[in-house]
């Protein structure tokens, strides 16, 4: 009784330490979506026949407020280069996605989508004119970033073969490793930002 009484009041202290409608992330049910969590706390699964480890999202309070989250994804082909994937996403405290950044290692390669910030809200319709068409959830803020995220990471992937004397079609095999497919990649980063846009809330 005494145990639970102790519990009920340490419970109830740290709930006064986080603001009302504070944003969080559920790690657990993340973890539970991707083959779920080993004691090394990692979790591996495979998408297309190759196998990724993504690492527990480590959660740090922003300065001003809000929560940023980085987690890592790591993808070793049978044959090749190890590569190394990071997601970052930054919120306000309110639980609106600020920032988000897709950074990619291998060897002595580094791929940087660069910061995506949140768009600036439509202007509203001047009198007279007819309001803009609610076409929610395709064109949501949150959507539009991921979509500016993962076309920014297309055009840095085009950087790269630009760069290679035989063009686009074996630069990915050749710079990461033999039996490296590149929509692979972007897949299994995809699926782990999905995942983790679900369940921060």
């Amino acid at each position: 009784m005494i145990i639970k009484k102790f519990l009920i009041t340490a419970f109830t202290g740290l709930s006064l330490l986080l603001p009302v409608g504070a944003v969080t992330v559920d790690t657990d049910t993340f973890g539970e979506a991707l083959n779920g969590w080993r004691k090394n706390r990692t979790a591996s699964y495979s998408i297309d026949n190759h196998s990724y480890r993504t690492h527990k999202p480590t959660v740090t309070p922003n300065p001003g407020g809000g929560i940023f989250i980085s987690t890592r994804i790591e993808h070793k082909p049978k044959f090749g280069k190890k590569t190394t994937s990071y997601i970052e996403l930054s919120y306000s405290s309110a639980g609106t996605l600020l920032t988000t950044q897709i950074r990619i290692m291998t060897g002595d390669l580094q791929l940087n989508t660069g910061l995506i910030s949140r768009p600036a809200p439509a202007a509203k319709p001047v009198e007279g004119e007819e309001p803009l068409a609610n076409i929610e959830p395709w064109a949501s803020p949150e959507a539009t970033m991921v979509n500016d995220l993962f076309r920014s990471l297309d055009t840095e992937f085009a950087k790269l073969s630009k760069k290679n004397e035989e063009g686009k079609k074996d630069v990915f095999s050749r710079v990461f490793g033999r039996g490296y497919q590149s929509a692979d990649l972007a897949a299994a980063i995809r699926h782990n930002l999905n995942l983790l846009l679900k369940y921060t809330r």
